[in-house]
């Protein structure tokens, strides 16, 4: 009778062991694109009230802040559940690559850049994406990329290798 073992490429334990790092980089993540998430989906809902709040205080003479209220409240209510659908599309992505998953990379990069340009596109010239906010999605998926290479693939297949008999 045949015997086959089937044996990981690697020890299964040392394999997907995370960096500290990169778990610290989820975190952000799961805060940050967590408070976007919440923002988009109750931006709409919140803009009126925020904006008669304003037009009874001193805040409302800032240059632009009344404007921006009045564009979120003319602004689709899809265009925000859009864009909270790429921010929860960025926590899966943090999900995956604290499971040390490559498909994870690929889901936040292509979320956050996503987000970064779809805004503008939405919303308007108040969503334009700045250079901070272009500088800090390239950092993150930069310091994401470092870690790639020690992810694994979704599935990994294992051989069977052929005992000695």
């Amino acid at each position: 009778m045949d015997n086959y073992t089937y044996t990981p490429y690697e020890n299964p334990f040392e394999e997907n062991k995370r960096p500290g790092f990169l778990t610290f980089l989820c975190v952000l993540t799961f805060i940050g694109s967590g408070l976007s998430l919440l923002s988009n989906l109750f931006s709409p809902l919140v803009a009126p009230m925020t904006l008669e709040v304003l037009k009874g205080t001193t805040w409302g003479s800032v240059p632009g802040m009344l404007d921006t209220y009045e564009q979120i409240m003319a602004t689709p209510v899809w265009q925000f559940y859009l864009l909270a659908f790429f921010c929860a599309t960025s926590i899966l992505g943090a999900v995956y690559m604290l499971k040390m998953k490559k498909i994870g990379f690929h889901i936040y990069a292509i979320s956050q850049l996503v987000q970064l340009f779809i805004g503008q596109f939405l919303i308007g010239d108040n969503f334009k994406p700045t250079l901070f906010s272009l500088f800090i999605t390239l950092l993150f998926i930069g310091l994401y990329f470092i870690y790639y290479k020690k992810m694994t693939a979704l599935e990994v297949e294992q051989e069977p290798l052929d005992s000695e008999q």
